[in-house]
């Protein structure tokens, strides 16, 4: 007997409503689909893991094992692609107030929870106001200032300052919470809320398992009708449960110093994430003051090389703060940060730096181009990093100091201003704001500066054609001023085991986006 348990999610109550541009009309009705009797749980060699240590709830938890299973169970108002355009799912139309101030979203008429009870404004309202306050969404909705229901269809959500991608931001699990009661029938304990996903969690004897929710039009196509989970507590009991074939599918990042080592054969679907591998300069004092420098030290970097040789080939490079798979990256300004040690050379000579031809370093009024690059120590992958752009570096004849602390050392160093450069790490948000690099919490080093900052503002509250323009024009002072060089965004990647099924979609937020085009191998 299946039991679902609810954690009660306090609902906030927004401002006033601003006032709002005209709204796109809503589509007509979908009919229901009839619900289906349950199904009993079948064999299937298609398996996935869970964590029974942690709560399957998808605001609450923060167990990576567990939010993989969410994209399955639940659904957002949005769902970001592989260019990260976010793409209507609950929203049946969104649109921002005439001062940006706050965003009014209609829902699907047809949406329902896994139970049939339709999805109201109010369960969205509470479920994005929860995760406000939980610590897997709230840094994301710092500008979130209030989410509240006009009406059962009708959602309004109040913003600090203007965000013209909002709807980027909210691929947030929309959820109806349950009542806890112990299961009658002595089997697990299921912390999770309703959805309105693919499938629901049932609960058979001591197994829990993903069966179809038969109130989800699209769950007739999926390739299987239930997925059973295996309990994987730990990192050990992951690599063993899918080296065996007990789990049939995971996810890693290769290119983390933290990557499991799985041996069994299996076929690797690489997916685009926002977390950006950078160098950053401190463009307050010393050499990197100068904006040359910077982007001479920019175009010194071989992206393309460090990516393949460095990280496998799991990672898009990058020269700005945006993917190149996303519709905001421009390719006129970052081709002013291409890599080219010629243009580098010429860029540190307007600078008023001179090669002495004795010892092949460079001098400005006889005071060497010395330069301290820190680094972690505790990642060996941006270790390697640290040393390829030192010695790119030198080749242009800088004198290079690495400087690896421990992670603790390491932040002291960047909160004191104690480097010139540094190799730093950063998981940006699905509309890419790199105000926390540059006029944020994380802009260490950076120079205050009027032009660039006026440019991002623009950029953030603008939509349509208009965002086009204002990314354009973004990108081109950040290639002036270059406050830092990006160097890539990494890739994760779905494996699933050797033969077993083609036409993976995997997205950041969902490995098993669109299942239901899967194509599976008979008797697999």
């Amino acid at each position: 007997m299946r039991r679902l348990f609810a954690l009660l999610l306090a609902v906030c109550l927004g401002l006033t409503l601003l006032g709002c541009q005209e709204e796109a009309p809503l589509p007509s009705p979908t009919e229901t689909p009839a619900p289906t009797p349950t199904r009993t749980p079948e064999t299937a060699r298609f398996s996935l893991g869970y964590d029974p240590t942690a709560t399957l709830h998808p605001i609450a938890g923060d167990s990576q094992v567990n939010r993989e299973l969410a994209g399955l169970v639940y659904q957002g108002l949005y769902e970001l692609d592989n260019t990260f355009s976010p793409q209507p799912v609950l929203a049946a139309s969104g649109a921002p107030s005439e001062d940006g101030h706050s965003w009014i979203f209609t829902l699907n008429p047809g949406a329902l929870f896994s139970d049939g009870t339709p999805v109201t404004a109010q369960h969205a309202a509470s479920s994005l106001n929860a995760a406000r306050t939980s610590g897997s969404y709230a840094p994301r909705l710092a500008e979130i200032t209030g989410v509240t229901a006009v009406d059962d269809a009708t959602l309004v959500v109040y913003l600090s300052g203007p965000n013209g991608n909002l709807p980027a931001l909210l691929d947030i699990p929309i959820v109806l919470e349950r009542e806890s009661a112990w299961p009658e029938d002595g089997g697990p304990l299921l912390v999770a809320p309703l959805g309105t996903g693919y499938y629901q969690y049932e609960a058979v004897g001591d197994r829990l398992y993903l069966q179809t929710n038969p109130y989800h039009a699209g769950a007739a196509a999926l390739p299987y009708s239930t997925i059973p989970l295996t309990a994987v507590s730990g990192a050990d009991e992951r690599i063993a449960s899918f080296d065996s074939g007990e789990v049939t599918a995971v996810t890693t990042e290769f290119s983390s110093a933290y990557a499991l080592g799985y041996s069994s054969s299996y076929e690797t679907c690489d997916y685009p994430t926002t977390a950006m591998l950078f160098v950053g300069f401190r463009a307050a004092e010393g050499p990197c003051q100068s904006d040359l420098v910077r982007q001479a030290f920019s175009r010194a970097i071989d992206r393309e090389d460090m990516v393949q040789t460095l990280l496998s080939g799991h990672a898009d490079p990058a020269n700005l703060p945006v993917s190149p798979l996303c519709g905001d990256y421009d390719g006129e300004s970052a081709a002013l940060l291409d890599y080219d040690q010629s243009a580098a050379a010429e860029l540190l000579a307007q600078a008023g730096y001179e090669r002495n031809e004795e010892d092949g370093l460079l001098y400005r009024r006889r005071v060497p181009l010395e330069v301290t690059l820190l680094v972690n120590s505790d990642n060996e992958s941006r270790q390697a990093v640290a040393d390829t752009v030192a010695a790119a570096l030198t080749e242009l004849g800088v004198s290079v100091t690495v400087n690896s602390l421990s992670w603790s050392n390491y932040t002291a160093a960047l909160a004191a201003g104690q480097f010139d450069l540094y190799i730093g790490e950063v998981r940006l948000t699905g509309d890419f704001d790199p105000s926390p690099l540059l006029t944020g919490s994380l802009s260490y080093g950076v120079g205050g500066d009027w032009e660039l900052a006026q440019a991002l503002g623009i950029w953030k509250a603008a939509q349509g054609e208009a965002r086009v323009q204002a990314a354009k024009a973004l990108w081109a002072q950040f290639a002036q001023d270059a406050p830092i060089a990006p160097i890539c965004f990494k890739r994760g990647s779905l494996l699933v085991r050797w033969g077993m099924v083609s036409g993976l979609q995997p997205t950041r937020a969902n490995p098993f986006y669109r299942m239901e085009e899967w194509i599976t191998t008979p008797n697999r």
